[in-house]
């Protein structure tokens, strides 16, 4: 079997908390792909409350240091973007933040997957996560790697949004955590790549 490792590089949703289970969305797609027989080994990088920036910041190092020379097949997953909103940073910080991760990785012969913000039950707010998107897509496809809006995949946000009303309002439980972990499992970009045909 081949040797896949990956990093899951991100805040506080990549981490999973939340998810009494102790799993969230990073724990469910590393457990489905074992299921299926596949030889992956994954990091979850997430660190609560980083805005993209720090996050940027500690990539090459936290990455280098689990992949670099490992594994037949490297990737790295990058999923931020909310708490720059929540922090007030401008895009551009947050498009800057990508790059840096991105071009690192790309530059290592690593595969890139990129996971947009969740959805948000207050529309004020979902509007400016959907913008966030928007601009990371951009970034994404400049980049030439794939860019997964989750807030358009996922079809029923409702687990999400009343998981985070019984825990601490922002972050959902475990059902939550499991319908974004089967979007980005069954995404086509990251199933081609775990088969070997590329991204």
């Amino acid at each position: 079997m081949t040797d896949l490792r990956v990093c899951f590089l991100g805040d506080s949703f990549t981490l999973g908390q939340g998810d009494d289970d102790g799993l969230g969305w990073v724990g469910r797609v590393h457990a489905a792909e074992r299921g299926r027989g596949i030889e992956l080994t994954s990091y979850n990088l997430g660190i609560r409350g980083q805005t993209g920036a720090e996050i940027a910041a500690r990539a090459s190092r936290e990455t280098g240091e689990r992949l670099a020379g490992k594994g037949e097949r490297c990737g790295v997953v990058v999923a931020f973007g909310t708490n720059d909103i929540f922090h007030d940073r401008p895009v551009e910080e947050t498009v800057t933040a990508l790059e840096t991760i991105a071009r690192w990785a790309l530059g290592q012969g690593w595969a890139v997957f990129v996971m947009g913000c969740p959805h948000a039950a207050e529309p004020e707010l979902d509007a400016m996560r959907a913008l966030r998107n928007v601009n990371l897509e951009e970034a994404a496809r400049r980049l030439d790697v794939p860019f997964l809006d989750v807030r358009e995949r996922v079809a029923d946000w409702s687990a999400w949004h009343r998981g985070a009303m019984e825990g601490d309002g922002v972050h959902p439980g475990s059902e939550g955590y499991a319908a974004v972990a089967a979007v980005f499992a069954t995404w086509g970009p990251w199933r081609r790549w775990l088969d070997g045909r590329g991204a």
